[in-house]
């Protein structure tokens, strides 16, 4: 039992009962403390009873809370959610009588204790400034008691939301994290833990139920550990550009001692092939290799050398990270989804909670990155024409112009001469391309389909605000590529036509002979499906496979860095991580 949960068994007394029908404050989003969104309305659920022996402290809390501090005992808390919540009860405590508090505290105290474990930081939720004041119940004024009252409320409300909706608003870090979590009502989330009988578990019960969740909980654990024992050794630079079975180098012997710590390597470290890479080795590198996403070949180059010797203090910032993302989740996404793992470079179609269709990805490059969010596939265009963006013509195509005029014809390009929809073609022979400069973003200039169309034979329309869809290409090269950054923030597919058979699989009336019919005419047709399939494109570096290997991959857009940087730019405990370097062979 915590130092905390000890103090305040010590001051229980009869629980507090739960009363019905009252109203309650809506779902949180902003998570430096829980905070109502602008607009949030009132809805109908439980109220709780103030203790009997509180007389007085109805007039404290009100007196504090209409303070303009944003803060409580020196600590932050949402302040704007504690008014409104505490207005709704008539300023009556929750917690705290006279002499005495509610005995779902020391159930609430004790499943702080396991903040950490979920990838939260338990010293977020006040533990040391309420044990200072239990400790001294007896002798608190009655500002005390009220502050220790909102302590108490602040706690739980902050760690209920942190717990199953994140702890910063997905798009408070980027704009391009197009998420919304789940939403956790203040009040709703106050009476159920007063009135549970299993306190912890109802806690416990508000954490992601996703199986990924539970499985990289396990691997948190897992990398805390080793990193608290000290990590694992460092492998030297070996006296090679790339170290090659077979090859001898004194680096051989701290890479066998490397991969026995986190277990690819299983035979003696003090192996009698000393500096020699031998075939054991391979297969453990090539292990290694295949947990990281790198080219699986036995060849320590710069990329596998690089993740080998990211700290181990540093993977468990990884897998924070990645416990956050997965909090901004819903606990299901459907029997039939499409997912897209952004930094994987994958799409998996699931049917029934199976894998049905599994293919590589190109998504967009680090300055054009292929945003977080969820969509849905709402029809799909065959023989898609292609429309270029004025900033793609700036400074892609224009460059490609004027090296070669020719390049708009040859590439089936019609040049319009405005956005207007009866805007009249140009004779690109008859424009200047080397003057135009940002001329050229008043020009509409569209490419038909065809063999050279840069959405190839067929597109995937998902309405979002960032005009990214999924769709095909002719660029079928890149796909062999391990690291596959290349789009303008599209999403290209390596099977375009498995995807289809999936998302077409409920529009009967438009079967493979009836879609082949149409790709060979030539002719753009936009078919809507009878059924829109969800979409999700994620971003995931870190998580634990269906055989319990934890998988982890570059970040390749620095977003782990950019989530728990926002954590701690909202106050919360500050954590950093070093990005990955980029360097893949």
């Amino acid at each position: 039992m915590t130092r905390l949960a000890s103090l305040l068994l010590a001051c229980l007394l009869a629980p507090m009962s739960i009363l019905g029908n009252s109203s309650a404050l809506a779902g949180v989003q902003e998570r430096a403390g829980p905070e109502i969104l602008p607009g949030a309305g009132l809805s109908g659920t439980q109220a709780i009873a103030a203790p009997a022996d509180a007389a007085g402290l109805d007039a404290a809390i009100a007196e504090r809370l209409a303070e303009g501090r944003r803060t409580v005992a020196g600590r932050p808390v949402g302040v704007e959610t504690l008014r409104r919540l505490y207005a709704q009860r008539g300023f009556a405590p929750v917690w705290v009588g006279s002499g005495s508090v509610h005995a779902a505290a020391q159930a609430l105290l004790e499943a702080l204790d396991g903040a950490e474990a979920e990838g939260l930081t338990a010293a977020d939720y006040h533990p040391d400034h309420i044990a200072e004041r239990l400790s001294a119940l007896p002798r608190l004024t009655l500002a005390e008691r009220a502050e220790l009252d909102l302590l108490l409320t602040d706690a739980a409300l902050r760690y209920g939301s942190h717990l199953r909706s994140g702890r910063v608003a997905p798009k408070a870090i980027n704009p391009e994290f197009a998420i919304t979590p789940p939403r956790v009502e203040p009040a709703t989330l106050l009476s159920g833990l007063l009135g549970a009988s299993d306190v912890r578990a109802y806690v416990q019960a508000l954490a992601p139920s996703r199986s990924e969740y539970g499985a990289l909980k396990t691997a948190l654990r897992q990398y805390r550990d080793l990193a608290a024992a000290g990590g694992w050794p460092a492998v030297p630079s070996p006296r090679v550009a790339k170290l090659e079975p077979g090859m001898t180098d004194p680096a051989v012997k701290a890479l066998r001692k490397r991969l026995a710590v986190t277990g690819e390597y299983k035979g003696d470290v003090k192996s009698k092939a000393g500096d020699l890479y031998d075939p054991p080795l391979k297969a453990a590198v090539e292990r290694f290799q295949a947990r990281h996403g790198l080219t699986v070949d036995g060849v320590v180059g710069p990329g596998t050398l690089t993740a080998l010797n990211m700290p181990a203090s540093e993977r468990v910032e990884q897998i924070l990270s990645n416990l956050e993302r997965l909090r901004w989740l819903p606990d299901s996404f459907g029997d039939r989804y499409v997912l897209v793992n952004i930094p994987e470079f994958t799409l998996k179609a699931f049917d029934g909670g199976a894998v049905a269709r599994e293919m590589r990805v190109i998504v967009g490059t680090p300055v054009r990155a292929t945003p977080i969010m969820s969509s849905t596939i709402t029809s799909v265009t065959l023989n898609p024409t292609w429309t270029m963006t004025p900033k793609l013509a700036r400074e892609d195509y224009l460059p490609k112009f004027i090296r070669d005029p020719s390049y708009v014809t040859s590439h089936n390009f019609t040049v319009f001469a405005s956005w207007a929809p009866d805007a009249p073609a140009l004779d690109p022979r008859r424009i200047n391309w080397k003057t135009l400069g940002n001329g050229i973003n008043k020009l509409r200039i569209r490419q038909a389909p065809g063999p050279e169309n840069a959405l190839g034979q067929i597109k995937f329309n998902i309405p979002n605000a960032f005009d990214v869809y999924l769709h095909d290409t002719p660029g079928r090269e890149k796909f062999d590529k391990t690291v596959r950054i290349f789009s303008s923030g599209c999403v290209r597919l390596g099977d375009p036509m498995a995807l289809a058979e999936f998302v077409f699989s409920e529009t009967p009336d438009w079967p493979l002979d009836r879609r082949n019919r149409q790709l060979d005419s030539g002719e753009t047709k936009i078919v809507p499906l009878k059924k829109a399939v969800p979409v999700h494109l994620l971003y995931q570096t870190a998580w634990v496979d269906g055989h319990g290997a934890v998988q982890f991959r570059t970040d390749v857009y620095g977003r782990d860095a950019e989530v728990l940087d926002g954590i701690a730019r909202r106050g919360f405990a500050p954590q950093r991580v070093q990005r990955v370097a980029d360097a893949q062979r």
